[in-house]
């Protein structure tokens, strides 16, 4: 037995605006990770480039190693973070 037109139309509409949110959201998770591999990144190569704006070699080896720990560190943060996040929704 086939559904009614308007129980059918109101079937479609609430899918479609379902499919809508899943779409966002996914676009606004993707957005998040890249933000926060940008900024990581950022942070660790301007440490890293105080490495060589400083005078003293051992304090430029200082800023050349914390700049080298926030970038890889942040990376494997926000890449690890953005894998937790999906399996708390059902992802994978």
């Amino acid at each position: 037995m086939p559904l009614p037109e308007k129980y059918q139309r109101q079937l479609i509409e609430t899918n479609a605006a379902a499919e809508r949110d899943a779409r966002w959201d996914a676009a606004m998770a993707w957005g998040r990770a890249i933000g926060e591999i940008v900024v990581w990144t950022g942070l660790g190569m301007a440490l890293v480039f105080m490495a060589f704006h400083v005078n003293g070699v051992d304090v430029g080896r200082i800023y050349w190693l914390i700049g080298c720990i926030v970038w890889i560190g942040g990376v494997a943060k926000a890449t690890l973070g953005a894998y937790r996040r999906g399996l708390d929704k059902g992802l994978w």
